[in-house]
Parts: structure tokens; sequence; C-alpha cells
């Protein structure tokens, strides 16, 4: 209990710090991708077979890192996200998850460098850079379960 004060007070003083505010993202965005991977363990939120539709741009967000562009496609009944954009040399993507909201909807791509979640099955693929190919999973869940409203997790603005 005495840890968690300290740790409880320090989060109340910054979250009302303004220079805080991109350390606060950072935790959300680590936090948020947990959520993300324990989601997979809950009946009903994996997709078994891909989405109908997807739109022709989408976020593709690296765990904890940047944001990226993405373009959307169809190969056969797999999707084909391509991602604009090189990442850091030391990063590594093993897989993307797709994010649907709860009326499937898409909200972006989550990049994770951990091995493929056992036993998801994927819906296609995330082509990063020139020579990297990595399994696309995807998750159906109620975006507040791991974004903060003041730290979106799939920026609109990389879009533009």
């Amino acid at each position: 209990m005495v840890a968690r004060l300290p740790l409880a007070m320090i989060l109340a003083l910054t979250a009302c710090d303004k220079t805080a505010g991109d350390a606060l993202c950072g935790f959300n965005a680590v936090a948020g991708s947990t959520i993300l991977l324990n989601q997979f363990s809950v009946p009903n939120s994996t997709l078994a077979t891909p989405p109908a539709t997807l739109p022709e741009k989408l976020v593709v967000r690296l765990v904890a890192g940047p944001a990226y562009r993405g373009l959307s496609g169809k190969v056969g009944e797999s999707w084909v996200i391509g991602m604009e954009g090189d990442l850091p040399p030391n990063i590594h993507p093993a897989f993307g998850v797709l994010i649907l909201d709860k009326s499937s909807k898409a909200r972006g791509v989550v990049l994770f460098e951990s091995p493929p979640v056992k036993g998801a099955p994927p819906i296609g693929t995330v082509s990063i850079g020139s020579a990297s190919v990595v399994p696309l999973l995807g998750l159906e869940i109620d975006p507040t379960a791991f974004e903060d409203a003041h730290c979106p997790f799939f920026p609109d603005s990389v879009l533009q």
C-alpha cells in the first residue's frame, strides 16, 4: 500500500502539469497495448475472419512508438496493410493487430515485436518497408478499454 501511494500522488500531480502530457500518453500507449493483447483471451473479441471492408487509409502504430500512415488493400479474402515510412533500425515487428470498435469500424493497426498470439487466426498481412511482411490478427473491442480520450491511440492527423 505504501508503494502505491507515492505512485498515485506522482500521477495525480503530473496529470495537472502540462509538460507531463507526453509521459502520460506514453504510459497509456504501453498499458493500452497490454490490454489489447489480453483481449485475445476474451470470448468473441478475436476476429475469426477478415472484415468485409476497411478504409483505404489506416493509422499503423508501433507499440509505445510513433504512428504511421497505412494503406489497405485486399488479396483474395485477406487484407494487406502497407505501412508508409521506415521504422527505426532496431525495431522488428512480429505481427500486427487490426482494431475494430464494437460497431466494426476500423480504428487502426498496432505492431508488436513479441511473438504472435497463439491460436489467433491471421486475417491478412502487414507490409513494413520493402522486405518485411508480418501476420495481421484482428480484435473487436470498445476503444475506451485501451485508449485515453486525451491520448488517441490512432491519431487522425497521421492520415492527413
